[in-house]
């Protein structure tokens, strides 16, 4: 049987009065970019918000359907896209929307059928 496709889960929490920004910096920069430079992930990943602010945060999380690590970093992928200054800066702004650094795990399937 072959191993199941690992899923990134990345969470990211942004200050309440920042989301709105940081939804269009996802719309803007990320999304061009991955359709751009990675058009195979296309459909393989989507961002979720959640519905409120706990403590004045919003957290994003992506969710990234299989592929490895380097498949998922967002610095080779702007570098290429926006060069090595337009990267710097949107990951700079992407920072600066952050309260604190991005966390993010590899998950696999648990499977509790027994199977």
């Amino acid at each position: 049987m072959p191993e199941p496709e690992q899923t990134l889960i990345a969470i990211n929490h942004v200050p309440v009065d920042r989301a709105e920004e940081f939804e269009s910096w996802l719309r803007s920069v990320v999304v061009p970019a991955m359709r751009e430079q990675r058009p195979d992930l296309e459909g393989r990943w989507r961002v979720l918000r959640t519905t409120g602010a706990d403590d004045s945060v919003v957290v994003f999380a992506f969710v990234c359907e299989g592929g490895t690590s380097s498949d998922w970093e967002l610095d080779p992928l702007l570098e290429n896209a926006l060069g090595p200054q337009g990267a710097e800066q949107a990951l700079q702004d992407f920072a600066g929307m952050l309260l604190k650094e991005q966390e993010g795990w590899f998950l696999t399937p648990v499977r509790l059928d027994g199977t």
